[in-house]
């Protein structure tokens, strides 16, 4: 009866052993790669192609530089290829990996010999883009100005065709929203700013009687 038993144990011992290496089907790989000064090396892309099917395992690696690729084919051969931008790739072949292995590596990334290609860059001046152009512009040209409808005369009556300026009240004139104390406006090159301070309009006298032909620019 004790012989019995025995027998039963160890028929039992190799049972479960079988059992549990079935449950193993698969490989895995890890490792640490750092660059070439021993630091580790957080982002670099890591592929593994199952050779024989073309099957393609990919990671990339944490903070700390490390990496692991689980759930693998067991079996091979394959090719490990680890890169990074800036440096050379490292590439490993006919790595097998047997049932249930998990394959470590440890990379050190080189610096890759190759320059960059030089980049050209070259640009022509289409006149409105420029240096001496800090802001936006509207351009009147004389044709518009002879067919435009003019009441009083005044600046006002075209300066409402550039989409930055507003006339409220008394042909007070307002660009992008600033009060009319700011405006600059000159007139045959000469300023016509209401220096005193005694026109609403914010210009030197107002604006009737001015002769909207002779304007040079308004800021």
């Amino acid at each position: 009866m004790k012989t019995f038993k025995n027998v039963l144990l160890v028929a039992l011992f190799f049972a479960t052993a079988t059992v549990l290496g079935q449950g193993v089907t698969t490989s895995s790989i890890g490792g640490k790669v750092t660059d070439p000064t021993g630091e580790s090396l957080p982002g670099a892309n890591v592929v593994a192609v199952h050779t024989p099917t073309g099957t393609k395992y990919g990671a990339s690696t944490d903070f700390d530089g490390y990496f692991r690729i689980t759930n693998m084919k067991s079996g091979g051969p394959y090719t490990v290829t680890i890169s990074f931008v800036g440096l050379k790739n490292y590439e490993q072949s006919n790595v097998v990996l047997g049932l249930g292995e998990s394959k470590r590596f440890t990379v050190v990334m080189v610096e890759d010999a190759n320059t960059l290609e030089e980049v050209v860059i070259t640009a022509q001046n289409n006149g409105v883009f420029g240096s001496d152009k800090n802001g936006s512009e509207t351009t009147i040209s004389q044709k518009q100005i002879q067919n435009l409808p003019s009441v009083s005369r005044g600046i006002a009556d075209f300066v409402r065709l550039t989409p930055q300026a507003q006339i409220t009240n008394d042909n007070e004139i307002s660009i992008a929203g600033q009060n009319n104390r700011y405006n600059a406006i000159y007139i045959d090159g000469a300023v016509n700013n209401d220096v005193f301070g005694l026109a609403a309009s914010g210009t030197n006298g107002g604006q009737t009687g001015v002769n909207p032909f002779s304007v040079d620019a308004i800021e």
